[in-house]
């Protein structure tokens, strides 16, 4: 399988991981920024989070790594934290103004 197929098993997976307190998949919010795979299968996430202090972080980085190790091919996963904050995606489905 090639790794923009594996991109996208993994991004389908990752709709399952649900933020619970939004109620909206982290795909969908925009939490995900990026997703790569490399030729090993090795297979890196960037990821938003609201704050630095999310109580729910461990959770969410340990349901994306299950989520990304269950598409076949993938062979580890990394989970890098890109940046804090609401992601442009759900600034628009929550209707919030820039300021």
């Amino acid at each position: 399988m090639s790794s923009d197929n594996i991109k996208d098993k993994i991004r389908e997976k990752l709709r399952a991981v649900v933020d619970p307190e939004i109620g909206l998949d982290i795909v969908e919010a925009g939490f995900v920024r990026d997703i790569q795979v490399d030729n090993e299968g090795i297979a890196t996430i960037s990821l938003m989070l609201t704050s630095p202090f999310c109580p729910l972080s461990v959770y969410i980085v340990e349901s994306i790594r299950t989520a990304a190790m269950s598409v076949p091919g993938v062979k580890d996963v990394k989970v890098n934290i890109v940046g804090f904050g609401i992601p442009p995606e759900l600034k628009k489905k929550l209707e919030i103004q820039e300021e």
